[in-house]
């Protein structure tokens, strides 16, 4: 009977699910079950012999002694040192928290102490996690609710306080209708029948009430709680007020609606998710027909395939990117048709990822109106053109009709001033004395007067081009020095005279006193034109006119440019055209005889020049002539060959130009020499230019005197974007009395307008080579 006994104990020994260890009064294991070994890793041989403390962590063994010696003499059934964090040591060295019960078992041998060891590593680690969620959970400040399947609130944490007012005292174990307004109540009935079915429910929003009465707009998110059969017992709530978020999505799309451009919203893979009327109006569909549809659907059939491609490339780097009609996009409606369009896209994030907002604007009534204006502008410019070809055809007239006069009244001065001569001679012989006296010097005035109008017909006369000259080769420069002096007294103390006369100047074929005459009117002009005193720049330069410098009426070849300019009152842009007309004037009635520049353009044009006249009110006025380079024989030096055009490598340019016509010249000028070449009509266009579409640039070519932003002040502006770009000014002054005028200062890089090809390119290779 014992045997069997000991049988059956063994039995069960084996079959316990803990590790079983007996321990004699010595401490030596003697019987181990199979679970012991599997969860220290010995082998039962290894262990039958061995002191317990064998299966004790290093930490504590000189100390089990002692606990076993405690237990032999109260040998009670116990669990071992509740409260202590127990271990066991693995035979790899490793341990593990354990629980650990004791019994005692009297024998024929003694008192056998047996424990029963279970590793409670999974224990714990769900205990931790359950604390840790715990924590979460109140710590969260979104609402976390529990309630049955019968929706009675069996948990309430500080969240759901915050955004309900109750405590979880007052709430707890009452039915959640509460909370919920009457008309939503059996939808939410509905939505829990159908979490407790295992129904996947989607995240969604709903209206909640406060204890105080009050409605919020709440997201909900709603899960099912299990017990560890998997049968379903009750729903937990996730709730977060998202009121103020849906006031800004009312806000939103209040704003979408009342845009005047159609918006469209699409999600990541290019699904519209919202659009507004005016994309209904504009497209032709309804917004039922657009939601969920890819966005390709909006796009014109040439270029759908591509456009999944420029979407995805957006998502990846999501700016804010305006395309403008000049990249000749274009929007798809229902019915087939196309229209040209502007797209500006905007990134913003939602719930459920990044969304892209494209505002769409048809721009068919602009690109009608820019091209209306653009024939106005061409047939405005072929009106411009027409006036200077009758302008010319006036003056020719005017000429023609001045010189028959000059002629005819020459002749009549000849008379009156030789018989008032006569006349004297006679009355100072035949009436000695006071009488006589008076009546010669009555003469003697007829006589001066009869000067001042051979004075005035031989102006006439060089406007007409039919005075008599003696052209020969000579150096402005040097007729400019002779006379330097005597324009210095001409224009009077309060005026400074400031010459800049290049070096190396070619010859021209001139009658050096005309070319005097012509300094002499532009210098009384400038001196009645600065009252109140200024500076006048005198300037010479080399210069080369091509087929595309835009000067029109000026043949191709070689030229001296004489350029005069003040920092008077200006003239009018309504008057320009009439300044050469003989007679016409805008100074003060009684000063001036309304010749001198009619003078000018006749001295010159006779001279085979040609002359250009600019000017702005309250800044000054700059008047070029272009008298034709000869290669004859003189005193003066002979003029180097010009360089050839310089060509770029890609550099870029932004040209910054009011004036349309020479903003594009310029721009086809650097563009056909290997240049890239941005161009801007003002200065806030060119910093909106190099914000949006540059990321460097070379050379910033600008005019000085622009409205609204001059050169200077784009200049210094564009060197805090980009320190590195270099800067080119041009203008119609000269950098002599643009530095008078405080404009510019002088060592900045001017080139002078009309400029050439060659002199453009010459210059900016000068700006990009030089290293400052």
């Amino acid at each position: 009977m014992k045997h069997h006994e000991d049988h059956r104990f063994a039995w069960l020994l084996e079959a316990a699910p803990d590790a079983m260890v007996c321990v004699d009064a010595d401490g030596r294991i003697i019987l181990v079950n199979a679970q012991t070994e599997r969860l220290f890793g010995y082998e039962r041989a290894e262990l039958i012999g061995q002191p317990v403390e064998v299966l004790v962590p290093d930490a504590i063994r000189d100390i089990h002694p002692g606990r076993r010696a405690g237990y032999l003499t109260d040998p009670r059934p116990r669990p071992m040192e509740a409260g202590m964090e127990l271990a066991g040591r693995r035979r790899d060295g490793t341990t593990f928290p354990a629980e650990i019960s004791l019994s005692a078992i009297d024998t024929d041998e003694g008192i056998l102490v047996s424990a029963a060891v279970r590793d409670v590593t999974q224990r714990q680690l769900a205990a931790e996690t359950a604390a840790r969620l715990a924590s979460i959970i109140q710590s969260s400040y979104d609402a976390v609710i529990g309630k049955t399947l019968d929706q009675v609130i069996t948990s309430w944490n500080p969240g759901a306080e915050r955004l309900y007012g109750y405590t979880e005292a007052e709430i707890t174990g009452r039915h959640v209708e509460v909370l919920i307004p009457p008309e939503d109540r059996e939808r939410e009935g509905e939505i829990v029948a159908a979490v407790a079915r295992g129904e996947r429910v989607e995240p969604y929003q709903t209206r909640r009430l406060r204890k105080d009465g009050t409605t919020v707009q709440v997201s909900l998110t709603m899960s099912p709680i299990a017990v560890r059969s998997g049968a379903i017992v009750g729903v937990s709530t996730i709730t977060r007020d998202v009121t103020e978020r849906q006031r800004a999505d009312d806000r939103f799309r209040g704003l979408m609606e009342a845009a005047p451009d159609a918006m469209v919203c699409v999600d990541r893979n290019g699904r519209i998710v919202l659009v507004n009327a005016q994309t209904e109006r504009l497209f032709g569909y309804g917004r039922d027909e657009l939601v969920g549809q890819p966005v390709e659907i909006l796009v014109p059939d040439q270029a759908r395939d591509l456009h999944p491609a420029h979407r995805a490339e957006y998502f990846a780097d999501p700016r804010p990117r305006w395309m403008g009609a000049d990249m000749q996009l274009a929007g798809r409606r229902r019915d087939g048709t196309t229209f040209p369009a502007e797209v500006s896209l905007a990134a913003m994030g939602a719930d459920d990822g990044l969304l892209v907002t494209a505002v769409v604007r048809d721009v068919t009534e602009r690109l009608e109106i820019a091209a209306e204006r653009e024939r106005l502008r061409i047939q405005a410019e072929r009106d411009k053109l027409e006036r200077h070809l009758h302008q010319s055809q006036r003056l020719e007239s005017l000429g023609q009709l001045a010189g028959g006069v000059a002629h005819d009244f020459n002749n009549l001065l000849g008379v009156i001033s030789n018989y008032a001569a006569f006349a004297a001679t006679e009355v100072a012989r035949q009436l000695p004395g006071e009488r006589g006296q008076g009546i010669g010097d009555d003469l003697v005035q007829v006589q001066r007067a009869a000067e001042r109008a051979a004075g005035l017909t031989h102006q006439l006369l060089a406007f007409a081009r039919q005075e008599m000259i003696q052209p020969r080769v000579l150096n402005l420069n040097d007729v400019i020095r002779g006379v330097e002096q005597m324009l210095i007294r001409t224009l009077g103390e309060h005026v400074e005279l400031i010459t800049d006369l290049a070096a190396a100047l070619p010859p021209v074929v001139a009658d050096p006193g005309q070319v005097e005459q012509v300094l002499v009117n532009l210098a009384v002009n400038a001196r009645d034109a600065m009252p109140q005193g200024g500076k006048l720049v005198i300037q010479t330069a080399a210069t080369s006119i091509d087929a595309a410098a835009g000067l029109g009426a000026v043949p191709p070849g070689q030229y001296v440019a004489l350029k005069v300019s003040d920092t008077g009152t200006g003239i009018p842009k309504h008057v320009l055209d009439r300044v050469f007309e003989p007679f016409f004037t805008t100074k003060p009635k009684g000063v001036g005889t309304g010749l001198g520049l009619a003078t000018v353009y006749g001295i010159i044009t006779q001279a085979g020049g040609h002359v250009r006249i600019y000017s702005e009110p309250g800044v000054g006025t700059s008047l070029t002539a272009l008298l034709p380079a000869t290669q004859e024989e003189g005193t003066a030096s002979v003029a180097p060959a010009p360089a050839a055009p310089r060509h770029g490598h890609g550099e870029t340019v932004l040209v910054v130009e009011d004036e349309p016509a020479l903003r594009e010249v310029t721009r086809r000028i650097l563009d056909s020499k290997g240049y890239r070449v941005v161009a801007a009509a003002s200065g806030d266009e060119a910093l909106d230019v190099l914000a949006r579409q540059l990321d460097h640039i070379d050379v910033l070519l600008t005019d000085v005197i622009m409205p609204r932003m001059q050169g200077k002040e784009l200049a210094d502006r564009v060197r805090v974007l980009q320190p590195s770009a270099r800067v080119l000014f041009m203008s119609g002054y000269t950098q002599g009395l643009l530095g008078a005028q405080g404009v510019l200062e002088p060592e900045v890089q001017l080139i002078e307008k009309p400029f050439t090809e060659t002199t453009l390119l010459a210059k900016l290779h000068e700006v990009l080579s030089n290293p400052s």
